[in-house]
């Protein structure tokens, strides 16, 4: 008789507790997955056609960098954006994809639409903090997981 009043209370005390990420589990997730042991390091809940922006601050200028991606039904992860301060190393347009704007102190890059289905990211330090955003909420992969190399998915369980 105490078990099940002991059950309630956990569920309903710790529950509440769990981090958007660690509720994820029925229907479609994007998942960050360690490359070496397969194990995973963070996933959450995401819809199709959801988008999703990874942020980071880029080594030489010390800026941040936004790309936006959105899951889609037959190509997975497809990038659709990227913006930044200014042209530094590693940053450009590729020729043929998508369309270069000056929008305020951004350069923007919209209309990717290039299909990655998923991909792999070297997780950066603290202070490149490797960053996802889903609808304004964040999740710093680089203070749970700096260093590692990540494949990034989308499973449609």
């Amino acid at each position: 008789m105490k078990q099940p009043l002991f059950l309630l209370c956990i569920l309903f005390f710790i529950a509440p507790a769990l981090s958007a990420a660690e509720q994820a589990g029925a229907g479609p997730e994007l998942i960050v997955r360690d490359y070496k042991d397969n194990k995973i390091i963070f996933k959450i809940h995401l819809s199709q056609d959801q988008n999703f922006t990874i942020r980071y601050i880029h080594s030489v200028d010390h800026s941040p960098v936004f790309e936006v991606f959105t899951v889609k039904k037959d190509k997975g992860i497809v990038l659709n954006e990227t913006y930044f301060r200014m042209f530094g190393a590693g940053m450009g347009h590729w020729e043929g994809h998508g369309t270069v704007i000056q929008e305020g102190n951004w350069i923007k890059i919209k209309e990717i639409d290039y299909p990655l289905g998923k991909f792999l990211l070297r997780i950066g330090s603290i202070g490149v903090d490797h960053t996802i955003i889903i609808d304004e909420k964040e999740w710093n992969l680089s203070e749970i997981a700096a260093g590692r190399l990540a494949e990034i998915a989308y499973s449609k369980n």
